[in-house]
């Protein structure tokens, strides 16, 4: 039952696929968008060749992912880490829960600045901005798991002698696993998006500053061609994470 589920679920995801680019295909085919802003689907798949083709784009693909997963190293554990402290205390995660979820309505792309003057606008300033904007999430949903798992979880842990490193590591965080692994992968998400906007803003290379590169010269196809190995990379880390949380599940 579990894998026609699945495969439900990956047949309405490819129909909307199918559906978004048949609307893209009509749209152009018919001339009622400039192919400035859509150029036509063909035309960003002969982008791909090229790209394969050329050192520059492995570099920044390079570049981005490294920066991505140093990003969000920086978020799960600092995220992790604050959530697990915080979580298990209940008065603290009172106090905690509504600020981490008035963060998250923060436009952290203002404090983009301050990494700036902080790191250059080299990677660093990458990671660390793609960092902070993936570790609310991760903190927000550690918390909010922790926080409100049964009371008797933990009766009967005590009741058995658990020590706090077992009460932690084998009752709450398996407890909380499903709503804390949501918040690590929005956090990704936000990890890249943060990294992608660093590039966008400062920056000499990765797809963020090759995509505004693209985009100040009107190069649409490549544009579009970018976009859319940002959306494969972090499509795959989000797969990624799901298998290693899915192999641990099952250790």
């Amino acid at each position: 039952m579990a894998r026609r589920e699945r495969l439900t679920v990956v047949a309405i995801q490819l129909g909307l696929a199918a559906v978004v680019v048949a609307i893209w295909v009509y749209q152009t085919r018919v001339g009622r968008v400039s192919p400035i802003l859509l150029p036509r689907p063909e035309r960003v798949l002969q982008e791909f060749p090229e790209l394969l083709r050329d050192p520059v784009f492995w570099n920044s693909l390079r570049v981005t992912a490294l920066e991505l997963v140093g990003a969000f190293a920086l978020a799960a554990i600092s995220g992790l880490l604050v959530g697990v402290v915080v979580g298990r205390w209940a008065p603290a995660a009172r106090v905690a829960t509504p600020l981490l979820a008035w963060a998250q309505t923060v436009p952290i792309i203002l404090f983009y600045p301050i990494c700036i003057l902080l790191f250059g606008i080299g990677p660093m300033s990458k990671v660390a901005f793609g960092g902070f904007y993936g570790f609310f999430p991760i903190a927000a949903n550690t918390v909010l798991a922790l926080s409100t798992v049964p009371a008797r979880y933990l009766s009967a842990a005590a009741a058995l002698g658990a020590s706090r490193r077992q009460t932690v590591t084998r009752v709450l965080i398996p407890a909380a696993r499903p709503l804390i692994l949501s918040g690590v992968r929005l956090g990704a998400a936000l990890c890249l998006i943060g990294v992608l906007a660093g590039e966008l803003l400062g920056s000499t290379d990765g797809l963020g500053y090759r995509i505004a590169s693209s985009s100040g010269s009107f190069r649409t196809p490549e544009l579009y061609a970018y976009i859319t190995v940002a959306l494969v990379l972090v499509a795959i880390f989000n797969l990624a994470i799901t298998r290693a949380d899915d192999r641990n599940a099952q250790a």
